[in-house]
């Protein structure tokens, strides 16, 4: 099952396919980054307009390891602003895939 795309901005870091979009989170109530691999492998949330920043790690990988399918709240060590760039999003994905 492919991902949707239409209106979702794709990015390419490191050589994979992402699609990466903010939307209203029903649980949170709030807008939401969501970055998503091609594989789904890497599937990211990060509630936006709060304190403390945390990223949602909802996919089978986080940090170049296998999880255990719990969803679980990771605290980045950078500032995630509001307003959403290429750039942040490229962040993420390296921070997550790597933990650099």
């Amino acid at each position: 099952m492919s991902i949707r795309t239409k209106g979702r901005q794709k990015i390419i870091v490191g050589g994979r396919k992402y699609i990466w979009y903010v939307a209203l989170d029903d649980d949170e109530r709030r807008n939401a980054l969501n970055i998503v691999s091609d594989d789904k492998y890497l599937i990211l949330c990060c509630p936006l307009g709060v304190e403390t920043a945390a990223v949602i790690s909802k996919g089978r990988i986080f940090q170049a390891k296998e999880t255990d399918g719990v969803w679980k709240r990771y605290q980045p060590p950078f500032y995630i602003p509001d307003i959403i760039t290429p750039k942040i999003v490229e962040k993420i994905i390296v921070w997550a895939t790597q933990g650099a």
